[in-house]
């Protein structure tokens, strides 16, 4: 690994560290060890460092897979340019959720804190997809995790559920909700962009951020002031998800020009 591949770190943020790190480190076991390493499930930023440090060489190459078109959360292989790699190699399994649809209603949410409450690490969890009416809903894992999730899920919420494996192929496509918004800003400071898009006021946000349920690429911030860049994603709690799509000059009182995609909460 050449000293080069190193020096991007500062390109980053600094929270952003530890992953790169990470990284380093998948690459020179890929590189040493003359094999593929299959990472956890990535989330898009994540996704976008580790193909920027592998760019940079040519002994090595990545692919990623979430185990359906357009998933947000994949996992990466990282190995020799030379290695024939295959979509079971991913280690990737598809859950449906099968429970009385007539009498109860599911959520995102709710499916997530359930997984989440059986003490498993959320990056063994892929895309949660549903259909156009959710009522239809289905978890991409870890192939591995799939009979543990299996044994412990009886109940999602209150709502009696089971989980049943199916072929990748009949995954339910990747849906987005998500709305364009033109949205006029003074500044790309956090706390700014925030209380823009969502309308709420500078102390209201501040407070949201310092009790940290605001994410910024699904990390938490830590600070108010924090720049915010064009494709970063921010998620607050309660009230939903951004990210700046692009940014067109400023207006005639100075302010920026935002287009954002917007999903409400």
């Amino acid at each position: 690994m050449t000293d080069n591949i190193s020096s991007i770190s500062q390109h980053f943020r600094d929270y952003e560290q530890p992953f790169i790190q990470q990284v380093l480190d998948w690459m020179r076991q890929a590189d040493d060890d003359y094999r593929l390493v299959l990472t956890r499930f990535l989330n898009p930023r994540e996704q976008y460092i580790l193909q920027t440090l592998i760019n940079r060489q040519s002994e090595l190459q990545s692919y990623l897979y979430g185990g359906v078109a357009g998933a947000e959360s994949q996992r990466a292989i990282i190995a020799p340019e030379v290695f024939d790699i295959k979509l079971e190699d991913f280690g990737i399994a598809l859950l449906t959720v099968q429970y009385p649809q007539k009498f109860a209603t599911l959520h995102h949410a709710t499916i997530l804190g359930t997984l989440m409450h059986l003490g498993i690490s959320r990056d063994v969890v892929g895309d949660i997809l549903f259909d156009a009416e959710e009522t239809s809903w289905q978890i991409i894992v870890d192939k591995k995790m799939v009979a543990y999730i299996q044994q412990t899920v009886t109940k999602i919420g209150r709502v009696a559920a089971n989980l049943k494996e199916l072929p990748l192929n009949q995954a339910l496509p990747v849906l987005t909700n998500w709305q364009e918004q033109f949205t006029l800003m003074s500044s790309l400071r956090l706390d700014v962009v925030i209380s823009s898009i969502f309308q709420l006021s500078r102390s209201d946000t501040k407070t949201l951020i310092e009790s940290g349920q605001v994410h910024v690429n699904w990390m938490v911030a830590q600070k108010t002031n924090m720049d915010v860049a064009v494709g970063d994603l921010i998620s607050v709690r309660k009230h939903g998800r951004a990210q700046i799509k692009s940014l067109d000059g400023r207006s005639k009182k100075d302010k920026l020009k935002a287009i954002v995609n917007v999903v409400q909460r």
